[in-house]
């Protein structure tokens, strides 16, 4: 009790240090600081977080103010050189207690960042723990977290869950056999080093923004990779010996049945991290070393962006939304898996949703919940298709109908119907171009007639990396190369200016930072509608097409690339591949 009741008073002594030094400094009103006290009566905690918070004074001001009055350096913890090693000397439950972080030893003092240099008692403990006299300089508290959650965060957890795993293993060697280890592993799935380990990995893929995290069971390990902006990592490989207990803790916790390994499995898992929610969908694959796991991570509000945020420039914008005002007729998405079909689709929907509209979508199965739409997963076994759930739509009085895929004749020619009878129809296939999926509905065997009659518009797309804002570096390109491009080039160009990748801190050291669409628009003309009852081939189409002012997925890549928003090298990964 006594000890609680100094550190109450430390705090309140601290406060109104602090408080006392921004009225000298003319940063903050009295009334401000009074409110903010009041509050802390209540929520207990401290002063200068509480002043940040009601947007009295910024965290970044806050801290050079601090540091100005106690003659103090205040640094960028994004520009400091930052000794992993002595990092490693503290667990990041250590560093977050204190709000602290080492950054390297400099003559025998080691110099620790700190967003509150008052909090001598802290500054003091990690000097301790370190055995070294420390020299405080100030940083923000939001830099001082990522700091630990960089270096010291979810991974460095992973690891310290292996080591206990391994440690606890040692003491458990001896006479046992193989197999009595593997079943201790078995039971060890609920215990603490196997839970954290896999918390851990599922965490980090989350702090990193990835897409997927694949744990692939090999001869000599576990390893795991994330897919980060479409492109895979490799993050870490856990022993060999450990692999059934990870496996089996990521079936148990998605609902799978962990004593089923000769069939592949489904589940899924609800995750909260840092406020936001994420649906993960966990998928296995028996294979010879054991079972592959794929964790599909699904932002709930990373979908709901708006069709300005997709990567279309203005022309594309206003064909797109002249398109989707169409009172009925289909619209076809296209391009290959993870190019971003299904963020597209759910941002034309986004706009579209207001109360005079009913929509209702079909998927297989339903990723995201749209807010007001009514959605439905089909369910093949007990026969609940996309075509049947379509003539079931039908009669819900329906505005607009957002079909997952169309993938055989008999779903085509239902959504077609619909579209003909007066609805707009959104829906996706697999094609590397947009005339394409003219085509490929013709080797459907839909009827011509029916395709010029019902497609209104067809968008491809493929989704390429941004290059960091912070890093990329302009180069003036060869003439080699623009004379490979020069038919995706505008007439006038001159000098062939580009960016290309570096590093740093704010990319990860990865030169690229999230990822945006490039498109091929294709609005059906009388022309089109002409050639697709003459069953053209897809080159005549394209012909047309670009003839009457298409811009191809790769001069749209190209326009990205000149605008230096992504690098010519990314644009040829994604769109430069032999097209179908």
């Amino acid at each position: 009790m006594e000890r609680k009741e100094n550190r109450d008073k430390i705090r309140v002594e601290k406060s109104l240090r602090l408080g006392e030094i921004l009225l000298r400094q003319g940063i903050i009103a009295e009334d401000q600081l009074y409110e903010a006290l009041e509050i802390q009566k209540t929520r207990k905690k401290f002063l200068g977080e509480i002043l940040v918070e009601k947007g009295f004074i910024s965290e970044e001001v806050l801290a050079q103010v601090l540091a100005r009055e106690y003659q103090l350096t205040f640094v960028d913890l994004n520009k400091e050189e930052i000794d992993e090693k002595i990092v490693k000397m503290f667990s990041s439950t250590i560093l977050k207690k204190y709000r602290v972080f080492p950054l390297r030893v400099e003559k025998n003092h080691l110099i620790v960042a700190t967003s509150d240099p008052l909090d001598i008692l802290s500054i003091q403990e990690i000097g301790h723990l370190a055995g070294y006299v420390v020299r405080p300089v100030v940083a923000t508290l939001k830099q001082i977290e990522q700091a630990i959650n960089k270096y010291s965060g979810p991974m460095q957890a992973a690891t310290e869950a292996i080591k206990e795993v391994i440690d606890k293993k040692r003491v458990q060697e001896g006479p046992a056999a193989e197999e009595k280890l593997l079943k201790e592993l078995e039971v060890a799935v609920h215990e603490a080093p196997i839970v954290k380990l896999v918390n851990s990995i599922v965490n980090e893929a989350i702090e990193q923004g990835a897409s997927d995290v694949h744990l692939e069971p090999q001869a000599n390990g576990l390893f795991v990779r994330f897919r980060i902006d479409g492109v895979l990592y490799e993050k870490m490989n856990v022993p060999v010996d450990f692999q059934p207990a990870v496996i089996s803790r990521a079936k148990i916790i998605s609902g799978m049945d962990i004593a089923e390994r000769r069939v592949p499995q489904d589940g899924r898992i609800s995750v909260e991290s840092r406020g936001r929610k994420f649906d993960v969908r966990v998928s296995t694959l028996p294979g010879i070393y054991g079972e592959k796991v794929v964790l599909r991570i699904l932002d709930k509000e990373s979908i709901l962006i708006s069709m300005d945020s997709l990567g279309l420039d203005e022309n594309e914008l206003n064909l797109v939304n002249r398109l989707i005002r169409m009172p009925y007729g289909i619209i076809l998405i296209t391009g290959p898996t993870g190019s971003g079909k299904t963020t597209t689709l759910y941002s034309i929907l986004n706009s579209l949703n207001d109360a005079t509209r009913n929509i209702i979508t079909v998927e297989d199965p339903v990723e995201y919940e749209l807010p007001r739409i009514h959605q439905t997963a089909i369910n093949v076994r007990a026969g609940y298709t996309f075509a049947t759930a379509i003539r079931h739509i039908l009669r819900q009085d329906p505005d607009i109908i957002m079909l997952g895929e169309i993938r055989d004749l008999e779903t085509a020619e239902v959504a077609i119907q619909a579209a003909i009878t007066g609805h707009l129809v959104l829906s996706t296939l697999h094609t590397n171009n947009a005339p394409g999926a003219i085509t490929r509905l013709v080797d459907m065997n839909v009827e011509p007639f029916l395709i010029s009659s019902a497609v209104i518009g067809i968008i491809a797309q493929r989704l390429v990396r941004k290059l960091c804002p912070y890093c990329k570096k302009e180069y003036v390109a060869p003439e080699e190369l623009k004379r490979t491009i020069a038919d995706l080039l505008p007439p006038d160009t001159g000098k062939l200016v580009l960016a290309k990748p570096q590093s740093c801190e704010k990319c990860k050291n990865l030169g690229y930072t999230k990822r945006t669409g490039i498109f091929e628009i294709l609005t059906m003309s009388d022309e089109l509608r002409g050639l697709t009852l003459k069953k053209a081939d897809e080159v005549a189409l394209s012909k047309l097409a670009i003839s009457q002012g298409m811009r191809t997925v790769r001069a749209s890549g190209v326009k990205k690339a000149l605008e230096k928003i992504t690098s010519l090298e990314e644009v040829m990964r994604v769109a430069f591949l032999k097209e179908a």
